[in-house]
This record gives C-alpha cells, structure tokens and sequence, in this order.
C-alpha cells in the first residue's frame, strides 16, 4: 500500500547561528551507523539501529514520503502521514476534499490495510497530525479560511481502535493554534496567546498556564519522562528555547541555541533541533543548554527553502 507525517512545523524563530557540529561520534554509534539518502532531495540521514527514534517519514512542500521496506515511497494524493509510536499505523492526509469532506486514510502498516475516513466538512480543513503515545488515537487541527488565511477552530480526534473521528470546535481557540496529545493521552494541548493550554476531549479548558511560549518539538513537545515540555521561549527572554516543568507550570531551564527548528526530544536530557552550518542545515541532538551531540542529518539550502520536514517515530 502507498499511503503519507507531518508536514512542515517551524513556529517562529527565524533567526539562524552557525554551531560547531562536526562532530566525532561514538565508537558504538561509529559501528552500527548507516547514511540514507531521502528520494527527490539532497538530504542524506545518518541512523544507528540503536537510536531510540527513526524516520519514518517525510515531506517536501505539499508532497509526502512514507518509509516501507524497499525504502521511502512517494505517496500520491496524499499531503501529510503521520506514523505512530512503534511503527504500525499511519494517519494520511489528502490533497484535496472528497465528496464535500475532508478525510484521513487509516493504516495498519503491517496488515497493509487502511480505511478511509471522514473528518470535516468543506470549507473546513483537518491536518497536522499527532498520536497518542499509546498509538490507538490521533489528534488533527481544524482551520477554516477567514479570508487568505487558515485559522484554528477546533480539533478532530481519529479512534484508531473504533475507525471513526469526532470534531470539536473549541470556543475562544487561539486562532494560530497547533493541537497534540498531552503524555497520558487524556489531554489535547495547544498555544494560547504565548501561553499554552490543556483541554478535555470536549474541548474545555482545564489547565493554563500564561506566558511559557508556543509548545514546540515536532510530533511531541513533551520530554519521554513526561516531567517537562518545551517551548519557543517567549519574546521577553533572550534565550530561544525554554523548558517548563509539566507538574508546577515553573519554567525548568533555557537553552541558550537558536534553531531553526524543533524536532522533538531524543531523550530526557537531549532535543533534536535543526541548525544552520554554513550555507546548509543539520538536524542536531542538542544537550538541554543548547551544546550538539550528534548530528542526525544534512539538508541542503534547496532542500529547506522547500520546506523538507523529517519525522521521527519512537521505535
């Protein structure tokens, strides 16, 4: 089956710094490491069988590429998949509305089976995608066009188990804002005027927390530890990328690093962050005060300018 994460997410920050990443790696990871060069671009990807995440998937523009067996396949008609944790399932978005709805394609990659399933309603729109971390629920944006733009109202929530997807508008939704899961799976999470905000699956409020910045880190912006999530700082600070503690709301620390974009967490003492080298780009595993470990890929100025986003999937 041919089916399509994410789609490009970087949520400000446009300033870029240089950093040493030419790094000498470990004899471990020396080793095992493999180069994977990326169909239709000049991004090669450095992997090891024992790091926690791979990608799984990847888009360029409004194309997707999903990764099978025989390597990465282009995926027709599709914008945007998504794989869940563990790799079995995938959520596809498509290009365009199918009689009158927008829809996502549900997979189940090692049965190559998928069903088709309705989400909202022409005019509106469902994407950017985000599993549970238990894999058996996805959470997607709706926007409706005011005007040029495309602004939040609510989110859709896909039951992976039952097959079937439910819309909630959500009163006062921050019109900028990007929905995911929470660690435990019981809360959608988005930004909410700098600030971030926890909400029931009906759509309630029922935690905020005022000036953290824009939850950030590609598929999850919460540490696997669960103890803390990330942020673009905001503006106030100096420091681009902020650490908030998920229990008190207090902030937990900053990294004094300007990426260009936020991937997510390596692990609990580790993010991965694209950064500028030279005239080109590097996805870096980055220390939490901004120092790179390891470089995971090379992307070329053509290839970001392109809007290529990589997607990890924890293994």
């Amino acid at each position: 089956m041919s089916v399509t994460p994410g789609i490009y997410r970087p949520l400000g920050c446009a300033v870029i710094v240089a950093s040493t990443l030419a790094l000498t790696p470990t004899a471990a990871y020396a080793a095992s490491s493999v180069d994977v060069a990326l169909p239709d671009t000049r991004v090669t990807v450095r992997e090891s069988s024992t790091d926690p995440f791979t990608i799984t998937s990847y888009t360029l523009g409004n194309s997707a590429y999903l990764r099978r067996s025989t390597g990465f396949v282009k995926q027709i008609g599709y914008q945007e998949v998504t794989v869940a944790p563990k790799g079995t399932m995938a959520l596809a978005v498509p290009t365009s509305y199918s009689a009158g709805h927008d829809s996502v394609l549900l997979a189940d990659l090692a049965a190559n089976k998928a069903s088709k399933i309705q989400t909202v309603a022409k005019p509106s729109i469902a994407k950017f995608a985000h599993w549970s971390r238990s894999g058996t629920k996805a959470v997607l944006t709706v926007q409706g066009r005011n005007g040029t733009l495309w602004e939040t109202t609510g989110f859709v929530i896909v039951d992976a188990t039952a097959k079937t997807a439910r819309t909630v508008i959500v009163k006062g939704v921050d019109r900028a804002a990007r929905f995911r899961w929470s660690p435990d799976g019981v809360y959608v999470v988005a930004d909410y005027q700098g600030g971030t905000r926890f909400y029931d699956q009906a759509g309630v409020v029922r935690r905020a927390l005022a000036k953290t910045g824009i939850p950030a880190g590609g598929e999850d912006a919460f540490a696997p530890s669960a103890r803390t999530f990330m942020t673009w700082c905001p503006a106030s600070y100096t420091e681009y990328v902020c650490f908030w503690d998920r229990a008190t709301g207090k902030l937990a620390g900053k990294a004094d690093v300007k990426p260009k974009a936020l991937l997510g967490w390596w692990d609990d003492k580790h993010i991965i962050a694209v950064m500028a080298s030279g005239n080109a780009y590097r996805v870096a595993v980055l220390d939490l005060q901004g120092k790179a470990t390891r470089v995971l890929a090379d992307i070329s100025a053509e290839d970001w300018k392109n809007k290529v986003y990589l997607s990890y999937t924890r293994r």
